[in-house]
């Protein structure tokens, strides 16, 4: 797997745990002497020590580190190194980053392309070029600093079993082992260090490898037999979406939506309570802090995004954004938990098609009501066809 530090900017929204103070660049040639210092010899670049290179490189943000990296030779190998991020770890500066699949279906491209987010520094959507193309209909797991891509599509009606494990640290990727079965669309989801799949796939008994299970440690697949006689309902055996709410993975269905406990291998099919689910349930969605969010198209609820407790069971509104929100087509955009904080994705409703990015901190309140803030709303990537946006995610480094 090859480790190479792209020249573009690579970035995030920036961690909670990073000071002000702590974010500078090192620029060699325009460091201006002190008066006491004139008569010092400068020490260039490539003779400082790499220890020290990495305690002071570790407190930088990440997406100075294209331009640190070309500083020379032993600022590269810093960068090249895991030693930098397990170092940033142990600091506890490390930062969300948001990485999006971006498509655009009315080219000659089938394929999605990640890109990533650069907030703070140019605020625009950038492909990036050294990850693969993603088959439509993958399923996307994120575990530290890696994301884990899943099965898929390739051509009509030909699902793949392949897996690869894309390294967002140095933007590199590696093939993991092959799947047992090919899958389109399969729920996925990590709990305990191991990633599930579940269906995407045709069904046919309790011991035909419907659920695999992939040990993150071992890089190894193994079966799990599930005497249940849940089969999804739609074509392929795939799912419209899933979710982990209190190491429970929720997975939702054409017709119903199902709750998997993977520590039990039991199921659960919430019955009348899954109609209350379904209600605002959608794709796009994500979890933050045990609670799942959604948009009320329709605004049933008169806001435009809502909150669902899987303790309480039921979805309430999310207050305090109903002026903060631009006019955009809430129906095919996505969300994402980036530190804590809702991201929104999504093109505009106008001819322009422009992918806007809308950045929400969330408050409950007194009396358990979640209030939005609309910390800002930017456009991120202008494009001259309407780009697809099929999912967004955000990873650790």
């Amino acid at each position: 797997m090859a480790l190479t530090p792209e020249n573009s900017d690579d970035g995030s929204n920036g961690g909670d745990t990073t000071s002000d103070d702590l974010i500078f660049e090192i620029e060699i040639d325009n460091l201006a002497p002190r008066e006491e210092d004139e008569n010092l010899a400068p020490i260039p670049p490539r003779q400082i020590p790499e220890l020290l290179i990495t305690r002071t490189v570790a407190l930088v943000r990440r997406c100075h580190y294209p331009r640190l990296s070309l500083i020379s030779r032993a600022f590269f190998r810093v960068i090249s190194s895991p030693v930098l991020y397990r170092r940033r770890l142990q600091l506890g500066v490390t930062e969300p980053v948001l990485y999006a699949l971006i498509g655009f279906p009315y080219s000659y491209e089938r394929f999605s392309r990640c890109h990533i987010l650069n907030l703070n520094i140019s605020e625009s959507l950038r492909e990036v070029p050294t990850f693969p193309p993603i088959y439509p209909g993958s399923s996307v797991v994120t575990f530290g600093y890696n994301m884990y891509v899943i099965g898929g599509l390739n051509g009509f009606n030909h699902p793949v079993s392949t897996v690869f494990v894309l390294d967002c640290r140095f933007h590199a990727w590696d093939n993991l082992s092959r799947m047992h079965r090919a899958r389109y669309r399969p729920a996925a989801a990590v709990i305990d260090r191991k990633i599930y799949v579940i269906g995407g796939c045709e069904r046919h008994h309790a011991y035909d490898g419907w659920i695999e299970v992939f040990d993150v440690e071992k890089r190894t697949w193994s079966t799990v037999p599930d005497p249940s006689h849940y089969i999804s309902n739609m074509p392929g055996g795939g799912f419209v979406t899933s979710v982990v709410m209190q190491d429970r993975i929720y997975i939702l269905d054409a017709l119903c939506a199902l709750v998997y406990e993977p520590r039990q291998g039991t199921w659960q099919s919430l019955g009348l309570e899954s109609s209350t689910l379904m209600d605002f349930w959608r794709d796009p969605c994500c979890v933050i802090e045990d609670r799942l969010y959604s948009f009320d198209v329709l605004c049933v609820l008169k806001h435009p995004i809502v909150v669902f407790d899987p303790v309480e069971m039921v979805w309430n509104p999310v207050k305090g954004l109903d002026d903060g929100l631009p006019y955009l087509r809430y129906s095919v955009c996505q969300m994402a938990n980036v530190g804590g904080k809702l991201m929104v994705l999504a093109t505009s409703n106008t001819i322009y098609n422009d992918t806007w990015c809308i950045e929400i901190t969330l408050e409950r309140r007194e009396g358990g009501e979640i209030w939005g803030t609309v910390d800002s709303k930017d456009i991120v990537l202008i494009s001259g066809t309407s780009p697809s946006i099929d999912l967004s995610c955000s990873v650790t480094v």
